[in-house]
């Protein structure tokens, strides 16, 4: 059977019940929100979602129109300045329900999954813009889940000048699109090849995220990547895995997340534990280790990367050169103006 074809953005819209309104939706009164939002509602007055979407629309072409100047600031900032109004005017505000994660997986689905528009589109902020840097050698990414990591990482850009972020926990969308729009800016080809080193947790969470930043990157056209996952196993001695290690939770909504993560694992030399109970020595079922990524000393991970970068960088010398040529310059400048000065 062939397969459908794509649904035009105007059919998305359609789909997601946003459509144009002559009037700002955030400055209409409680009888205009409930009569132009209430189908589809349940527990309040309005469609909640319905409502939020219609009003980042309006924002979008609003400002794609030239009739309003990008917004520049955070999420956040757009949910105090449009969103909780409104629904409190609706009587639709509430407090059993975080409606700013609403509002966030809200534009995750018009962003990610639906497609219809960037957030760049709208002008927001990245609140994560200080851990992240594109460098003249930009297909090659060092990532950390933590950005506990961004001093190690700033030292690696100041070394190798390759492309660093700190996820700060699970990626945002948000993050990734300008992350990405950042290796564009460097003139890189998106088609190429790109070489990711991790540092997540060695458990079922850390490759989560791992995950989730690849599919982000892929989303946004980075489709070549190898990864290589700096916090395993091999980076530690035996004894070392032993004092570092940690069990991972068993409650019933990971055990699964944990086996599929154990399948993945082709070193599991120390994964296939029985669990002993102490009391009456019978076997139990599997513990399943992980290890944190902060239990690997950042020098230890610099080795790791003084094995595998530098490899990479082959083709990339000139613009090295050129850097550096470009510090000493500058070096030079500064000197003459204390001088003078």
């Amino acid at each position: 059977m062939a397969s459908k074809p794509d649904l035009t953005r105007t059919e998305l819209l359609k789909k997601l019940g946003i459509r144009p309104f002559a009037v700002l939706i955030h400055d209409q009164s409680k009888e205009w929100l409930i009569e132009h939002f209430k189908l589809g509602a349940t527990d309040y007055p309005v469609n909640v979602s319905r409502l939020m979407r219609n009003i980042i629309w309006q924002m979008r072409s609003r400002i794609d129109a030239k009739e309003k100047e990008p917004f520049k600031e955070l999420v956040r900032s757009f949910w105090y300045a449009y969103i909780k109004p409104t629904l409190a005017r609706a009587d639709s505000l509430v407090h059993e329900t975080d409606q700013y994660d609403q509002l966030v997986a809200t534009l995750v689905k018009m962003v990610k999954d639906k497609a219809v528009m960037d957030y760049k589109d709208i002008g927001f902020r990245d609140d994560n813009q200080a851990n992240r840097k594109a460098g003249l050698n930009a297909n090659v990414i060092l990532f950390a889940e933590k950005v506990g990591h961004w001093g190690f990482l700033s030292e690696m850009i100041d070394k190798y000048q390759i492309s660093t972020i700190a996820l700060g926990g699970q990626p945002s969308v948000l993050n990734v699109e300008y992350f990405v729009d950042d290796l564009k800016a460097t003139g890189i080809d998106v088609r190429r090849s790109f070489f990711l080193f991790s540092i997540v947790d060695y458990d079922t969470s850390g490759w989560i995220i791992r995950d989730a930043f690849i599919d982000d990157l892929k989303r946004y056209g980075i489709k070549n990547i190898q990864n290589t996952d700096l916090i395993n196993p091999d980076i530690l001695t035996p004894e070392e895995i032993q004092l570092s290690r940690y069990p991972l939770s068993d409650a019933e909504d990971m055990e699964k997340k944990n086996t599929t993560w154990l399948k993945q694992i082709r070193q599991m030399r120390y994964q296939n534990q029985k669990y002993m109970d102490p009391e009456t020595g019978r076997k139990g079922r599997r513990v399943i280790y992980g290890l944190e990524a902060e239990a690997v000393f950042t020098a230890r991970l610099a080795k790791k990367i003084d094995e595998l970068v530098p490899q990479l960088l082959g083709k990339n010398e000139r613009l090295l050169v050129i850097y550096r040529m470009e510090e000493l310059n500058q070096a030079i400048k500064d000197l003459m103006v204390k001088k003078l000065t």
